[in-house]
């Protein structure tokens, strides 16, 4: 199986990022009198299984705004590739062999630590990342950890537009000389009607997100009786047709390298019935989803995930039938409530509220960018002061302020810390200003944003500077 890292930290972390605020239930019949614990040690925790290494992870709500209900659907609802064990009893979280422990205190009163399993080196790297980089959390190491640091990674590849000759016995393109282009990205879809597969990467895809096995639910049985509703198949068949058009392909289907994530459009014909029920609240509206990007449809051979989460020309046609698979489930608006929006953390990294740099981050007297941090980067910003915080492309990545950005392609090393302003490290190459213009004269005595990125949304710097 393909490793990347950045990615599964990322959605590690949509298991791990729970805010017992908002995770309350909507008829206020949760048990709020228990927001704090009674005696030294923590009751409320969460065991699970890392769906990306295998290995057992337990977190510990320890905040006292956790409330049972709060905590109970954090557990169960928002951890990835199935939900955990919550166990509310008078011990602490206790894991062996373990490669550390991550403390976060980020929100008063939403604290928790997460105990991390395994043996394995390799794993350290990762769960530092996670831990510090996206959780802002402390990692404390085990001595299996000591000194593992930066491990390699699969590095993010930036989606490119790649146009092509159709494969043999299919129509001419309607790209310029009857090419067919398509991104080359997990957002990309090629002409409707065509096999992403026959045009696009789905190595590269695997870099974009983690591809990683998870057994869905019980496919329809032969004697389901929409087997024998033909406006019904016909339906799913055009859901599939859409699907297969797309870098969704890529883990949704039985040519995976150890079998479909979930669900696989290739597999038994009623495989809608293997998707959990927060996919078919996302899929039909739901439960939001925008933040992992989307291309406009004009740029995406017409193909929309603005309207509708799972990409399609026909939105409406589209939300209609998981409207449909919604209401067969006898699933409730209410449900949806206590999900967490798909790519939630890359939304919290957006929002993060920047503080001045202090230690080794900023800028000195000769515009010198130095973050302290002992990795290397291999995207580097500077925005006005105000500015979002840069997420993940294609639509994500160059909010409005950016003042200065350059990036490091995959191909090449990262570059290090020490970086003067209007200048390109080593191998890499200047994304704003394009064309190879100066950047704007930094204003001495006005704020300024630094985000210096170890891979696509992994920062390792972000802070405010005032220009020397």
């Amino acid at each position: 199986m393909r490793s990347n890292l950045a990615f599964t930290v990322v959605l590690f972390l949509l298991g791990c990022s729970g805010d017992p605020a908002k995770e309350t239930d909507t008829d206020n019949t949760s048990d709020t009198s228990d927001t704090s614990d009674t005696s030294d040690t923590p009751t409320k925790r969460c065991e699970y299984s890392n769906a990306f290494t295998g290995e057992p992870e337990c977190k510990q709500y320890t905040g006292v705004d956790w409330t049972t209900d709060s905590a109970q659907t954090d557990c169960e609802l928002n951890i990835p590739g199935g939900g955990g064990a919550y166990l509310e009893e008078a011990a602490s979280c206790s894991i062996s062999p373990m490669i550390g422990r991550c403390d976060v205190d980020v929100v008063p009163g939403s604290e928790y630590f997460i105990v991390m399993g395994g043996d394995s080196p390799e794993l350290c790297d990762g769960g530092e990342l996670a831990c510090e980089s996206f959780a802002s959390g402390e990692f404390t190491p085990e001595p299996v950890c000591e000194g593992e640091t930066e491990s390699d990674h699969t590095v993010f590849i930036w989606p490119f537009l790649e146009c092509q000759e159709p494969v043999d016995g299919e129509a001419a393109g309607s790209s310029p000389d009857g090419e067919i282009c398509v991104w080359q990205s997990i957002n990309g879809c090629v002409e409707e009607g065509r096999d992403f597969r026959d045009y696009g990467s789905c190595d590269i895809v695997e870099t974009n997100r983690p591809y990683y096995p998870v057994e869905g639910g019980t496919p329809g049985a032969t004697d389901d009786p929409r087997m024998d509703d033909a406006d019904y198949i016909e339906e799913l068949e055009w859901v599939s047709s859409q699907v297969t058009s797309c870098g969704c392909i890529c883990c949704h289907s039985e040519q995976t390298p150890e079998g479909p994530a979930i669900w696989s459009v290739d597999g038994p014909t009623l495989w809608a019935d293997m998707m959990s029920d927060q996919a078919i609240g996302m899929f039909a509206g739901y439960v939001d989803s925008s933040a992992l990007g989307s291309y406009p449809p004009e740029e995406n051979n017409g193909f929309n995930r603005v309207d509708s989460a799972m990409p399609t020309t026909d939105p409406e046609r589209m939300v209609r039938f998981w409207l449909a698979e919604f209401e067969r489930r006898s699933l409730q608006v209410e449900d949806m409530e206590d999900y967490l929006p798909v790519g939630s953390t890359l939304l919290d990294q957006v929002n993060y509220e920047l503080e001045p740099c202090e230690g080794g981050d900023g800028i000195d007297s000769e515009n010198l960018l130095t973050w302290e941090d002992h990795r290397t980067a291999r995207y580097l910003y500077v925005l006005s002061e105000g500015s979002s915080n840069p997420g993940v492309p294609p639509n994500f990545d160059m909010p409005e302020g950016v003042v200065w950005r350059v990036d490091i392609a995959h191909t090449d090393e990262p570059f290090t810390s020490g970086v003067t302003y209007g200048t390109t490290p080593g191998a890499s190459t200047q994304t704003y200003p394009a064309s190879g213009a100066a950047p704007d004269p930094l204003v001495s005595g006005q704020t300024y944003h630094l985000y210096v990125l170890f891979d696509v949304a992994l920062p390792i710097a972000r802070c405010t500077f005032t220009a020397p």
